[in-house]
């Protein structure tokens, strides 16, 4: 058997929600990693002495929150395929998974295919076969997978950040080359 880690988790408040192991990560929503629990189960972890103050732990709250819309926004915008950029705002993700949906259910593009999608440039690159269509549907799952990889990254350095400053550091922008599957 392996080693069982425990991580102590407070709210934005600073009131200790538990400890909760690698075995069992059912961690709340919102949750903020801390280094150890208070003393007592009431008490609030605000200590001093180079750890977590209340306002440390709501800019990490703030900002893990600003890092999952960042990722909500960048899988909403494009995507690129052959070179191409192609739209991945909602209406373009229904219509996407719509198609996606008739090749998952009929192993076939729809009846009235048109041959192709129209790329944000406004050219068209021909889509013939299932296959095509797959390898175009995967680079969109690729851009997905590297925002979410990209998410992690930045969620990572906050929970290591100690200070104001090193929160406010961490920023989508200052990944940019992190996204490109």
């Amino acid at each position: 058997m392996g080693l069982v880690m425990t991580k102590y988790y407070v709210d934005v408040a600073g009131n200790y929600l538990g400890g909760f192991s690698d075995e069992n990560p059912a961690i709340p929503q919102g949750a903020i990693e801390v280094p150890n629990p208070p003393n007592h189960a009431s008490e609030k972890w605000l200590s001093g002495a180079g750890a977590f103050s209340k306002e440390l732990t709501t800019l990490k709250f703030e900002k893990n929150l600003e890092i999952n819309l960042a990722r909500l926004a960048d899988n909403q915008t494009t995507f690129t395929h052959l070179g191409k950029l192609f739209a991945c705002d909602l209406l373009s993700r229904g219509d996407i998974d719509g198609v996606n949906g008739r090749v998952a259910t009929r192993g076939a593009l729809p009846n009235d295919w048109v041959g192709g999608w129209k790329s944000v440039d406004n050219s068209y690159i021909a889509i013939k076969t299932v296959a095509e269509w797959n390898d175009f549907y995967d680079s969109m799952i690729a851009q997905g997978q590297a925002n979410f990889t990209k998410s992690q990254s930045l969620k990572a350095q906050l929970s290591a950040a100690t200070t104001a400053e090193q929160v406010a550091a961490i920023t989508w922008e200052s990944h940019e080359a992190d996204i490109q599957p």
